[in-house]
């Protein structure tokens, strides 16, 4: 599987985390600290949870997404992605 790095976890950052993990890829989100990459990822689960709402997509498809999202403390993290 590859991995996609996102350095910022504010929409523009979570958005572009929710598209590459419902696409299948492993991302690794950071911000200027993992308390605010979780919130970031947080905030994923709120957007995917209203999709499931409007059955856009399913719950399986919602959890696997989310699983596929790793907050990291810093960019050093990101060694492993194919981009960034």
């Amino acid at each position: 599987m590859q991995t996609v790095g996102v350095i910022g976890a504010g929409q523009m950052g979570a958005g572009i985390a929710q598209v590459s993990a419902q696409a299948g890829f492993h991302v690794l989100l950071s911000d200027v600290s993992l308390e605010r990459a979780a919130a970031g990822k947080a905030g994923i689960a709120k957007a995917l949870d209203r999709l499931v709402t409007k059955e856009k997509i399913t719950a399986d498809a919602r959890d696997g997404a989310l699983a596929l999202i790793e907050p990291v403390a810093s960019v050093a993290e990101m060694g492993p992605a194919f981009l960034v």
